[in-house]
């Protein structure tokens, strides 16, 4: 049996709902893995005028996915520079206590029980998160999902992937004892960043923003402007048939009229349909599939 199933399972989980200033949905499938291995946060209200959303696209298992979408918003709200409303460094600070945490004998019970045994645990995940409060969107991201708005009917990035063979993370990667083999840290993770991977991350000379793997997140600050019509996130299955232009234009092509909580559904639900490989021949758009939409009311 291979990474992939016969027929692909299209079966969708969606989840939607709106506030005073967005609708969202967000919708995930398995598509044609054997297995599902992403979470996700869909938050409107984790407190008065504060949105929390993420996108956690785990690998080699779903454990560490299903820990930050228990854990995330919880150790968030309670960091001291969230306190403070120095919101970048709390991302950051957030991102890097959830791997302590998985670190913990705690942290590993939990691991297993997720996973349902006690093989050895060799798990990681993207997590790609943003946190709107007001008219500002903090946006974090360790790994290779992504977040744009459609700023003038157009992709505006809010993240970048992070790739062993960009020059920075692989001279960091070399730096703590590791290698890049055919653009795989190690030969095996196609990620330098990532919660989780534990392995990576146990050189005790190192500090954590210095291990082979790391799970410091690069964080983007933007203002929400009134062209802008709503911010797009999701794993980089999503991203592996369509230009951020294609996709951008086929949600667009759903909001012709009144936008409901509905609408933005069909929408987020759609777009899974139209980026799905047909069939697994050259393994392109055959991944799991997670998509947050939230739309911006003006």
């Amino acid at each position: 049996m291979g990474p992939y199933l016969a027929t692909p399972n299209v079966e969708k989980s969606t989840f939607k709902g709106e506030n005073e200033q967005f609708i969202f949905a967000a919708t995930h499938m398995q598509g044609w893995r054997n297995t599902m291995e992403d979470a996700h946060i869909s938050k409107l209200d984790i407190e008065p005028g504060v949105s929390l959303f993420a996108v956690f696209d785990g690998h080699g298992g779903n454990e560490v996915a299903i820990f930050a979408e228990r854990h995330f918003e919880e150790e968030l709200l309670k960091n001291s520079n969230y306190k403070k409303k120095n919101y970048k460094q709390a991302l950051i600070d957030t991102f890097l206590q959830i791997d302590q945490l998985l670190f913990k004998p705690e942290g590993q019970e939990e691991l297993k029980q997720i996973k349902g045994n006690t093989e050895e645990l060799q798990a990681g995940s993207t997590a790609n998160v943003a946190l709107i409060v007001g008219k500002k969107v903090y946006l974090a991201n360790a790994g290779d999902s992504r977040a744009m708005l459609c700023r003038n009917n157009t992709p505006y990035d809010l993240s970048k992937d992070h790739k062993p063979d960009i020059e920075k993370e692989k001279r960091r990667i070399e730096l703590a004892g590791g290698f890049v083999s055919n653009g795989r840290t190690n030969g095996n993770l196609s990620l330098s960043r990532a919660l989780g991977d534990l392995e990576y991350k146990k050189d005790e000379k190192f500090r954590q923003d210095e291990q082979i793997i790391i799970a410091v997140p690069d964080v983007k600050e933007e203002e929400i402007q009134g062209n802008d019509k709503f911010l797009l996130m999701g794993c980089d299955g999503v991203f592996e048939i369509w230009e951020h232009e294609q996709i951008i234009n086929y949600v667009n092509s759903q909001l012709k009229y009144k936008v409901t909580q509905e609408i933005i559904q069909q929408a987020a639900e759609g777009l899974l349909d139209q980026v799905i490989a047909k069939d697994t021949q050259n393994g392109t758009g055959c991944d799991n599939m997670t998509c947050i939409i939230v739309y911006f009311k003006q």
